[in-house]
């Protein structure tokens, strides 16, 4: 068996490990059982049963509680490399039921400092990985028959300017569910049955402005609807938006950063109100955790990103299939 693309991913793990501990970020080890977690819009975790104490526990869908509670303490900035699960998502070419994900937060710092932070980790990265490839060093990786330069300037737009230039829609004006149900139905899009407002965001997004990012380049997306992004400070200069970010490379959607919220009222707030929505359409609900909104309220002012590893390796590796660069992806586990 040629094992080349599963040590692509290895070496991955390690030239992210080797950036932070060389900028004496510290390293955590985040559990992989939780009584509570985060609730956010779209994530939904996976639960397992302790029998002996009749207990539940959650499965991550990201490192961010463990981290958070450590940075209320003052542990300062801080990373991790962690296993992650979620549920009610379907594994396909780019997605796994556990995949791993690398999050990261720097204090003081703002969702604009983050991308940069970004740029220079994937450059590492890359270069990493070519030395133990025994490549000549470049900035630049051919994915799927399109080459893409990762040392230039990456793409950068905010969403309402995509928004206006591929849908002509001023997404500031449709952040109301009767406001997008009106302006889907009149671009023609099957509006029967819709009552809330993020089903026709996203297939307008999909439709009308994924597809058209450009590949040469990364692409970075700023400042998301305040719905969408619980866990972020607002826009000072732009009502209904929040400090967000979301970067694709080679069509794939790669990291989520955020400047974070630090006020532990307007997060519970989001998450009351997150699970009224769940109750009102009969989605699954779980418990989160008043530690951790308290957590939240004590942080400095920082930002911090959650960020794919097997996707990042799928890039260097040239698959377009996730569970090439897996030892034991979840459709091989199925199966047996």
């Amino acid at each position: 068996m040629d094992f080349t693309k599963h040590f692509i991913h290895e070496w991955t793990i390690q030239a992210i490990r080797n950036y932070f501990i060389d900028r004496n970020f510290h390293e955590v080890d985040t559990p992989t059982l939780l009584a509570r977690i985060p609730i956010e819009p779209n994530l939904y975790p996976l639960k397992t049963k302790w029998t002996e104490r009749n207990f539940t526990f959650y499965l991550p869908t990201s490192p961010e509680s463990a981290l958070k509670r450590l940075i209320a303490q003052g542990i300062g900035n801080c990373f991790a490399v962690a296993k992650v699960f979620r549920d009610l998502e379907d594994i396909g070419p780019t997605h796994n039921l556990e995949f791993s994900m690398l999050e990261w937060y720097e204090m003081g710092k703002n969702h604009h400092d983050i991308a940069n932070t970004t740029k220079e980790l994937i450059l590492n990265t890359l270069h990493y990985v070519q030395q133990k490839l025994q490549l000549p060093q470049t900035d630049f990786i051919v994915y799927q028959g399109q080459k893409i330069d990762l040392g230039g300037n990456w793409y950068q737009f905010t969403l309402k300017e995509l928004f206006q230039q591929y849908a002509d829609i001023d997404l500031s004006q449709n952040l109301t569910a009767d406001q997008i149900i009106a302006t889907a139905k009149a671009k023609g899009y099957n509006v029967d049955d819709v009552t809330t407002w993020e089903p026709l965001y996203t297939q307008i997004f999909i439709n009308e402005i994924e597809s058209k990012i450009p590949q040469d380049k990364p692409f970075i997306i700023f400042d998301y609807p305040t719905q969408t992004s619980p866990l972020c400070q607002t826009c000072p200069d732009s009502p209904g938006f929040s400090q967000r970010f979301e970067f694709y490379i080679g069509g794939m959607e790669i990291g989520n950063a955020y400047t974070e919220l630090t006020d532990s009222k307007i997060l519970k707030d989001n998450f009351d109100t997150e699970t009224k929505f769940r109750q009102e359409n009969n989605l699954p609900i779980h418990p989160y955790d008043q530690k951790f909104i308290d957590a939240c309220g004590q942080m400095p002012p920082c930002a911090g990103i959650g960020l794919g590893i097997d996707r990042l390796a799928m890039l260097f590796s040239n698959s377009d299939k996730i569970e090439d660069i897996l030892y034991f992806p979840t459709s091989q586990l199925i199966q047996e």
